[in-house]
């Protein structure tokens, strides 16, 4: 099983590799992810997001350090996406080496969306 610090940092590896599925393999079947594009629930929309949405060289996320409370993982991020720069806070919780839930926050005033395919479902069932 691995610690929610070793998941939380493979993600950040997953998103910098464009990697969508080593992103979606470490969510949870029933994981829930919210930003202010909307609310995912499932791994397998949460997969498909990501499938639609990471391209190579696209995103270059540099977390600063985690705050770490139990299974629950606090960082501010500064984003390079798309070559434009924001800086995020992103909120897990994980258990058993599974991520149940990730919110994403913008902490940069933007007045467009930057992320248009972020917490949408390219594919709803």
């Amino acid at each position: 099983m691995s610690s929610p610090v070793e998941v939380v940092t493979a993600y950040f590896a997953g998103v910098t590799a464009a990697d969508p599925h080593a992103v979606a393999d470490l969510f949870a079947p029933d994981a829930v992810l919210q930003n202010a594009a909307g609310t995912l629930t499932g791994a397998e929309a949460i997969r498909r997001m990501y499938e639609n949405g990471l391209t190579p060289g696209a995103m270059k996320p540099n977390p600063k350090q985690f705050v770490v409370d139990g299974e629950n993982i606090a960082v501010e991020i500064d984003l390079i996406a798309n070559g434009s720069a924001v800086t995020l806070g992103d909120f897990f919780t994980v258990r058993n080496g599974k991520i149940e839930r990730l919110a994403i926050y913008s902490l940069s005033p933007v007045d467009g969306r930057l992320f248009d395919k972020v917490g949408v479902d390219p594919d709803p069932a």
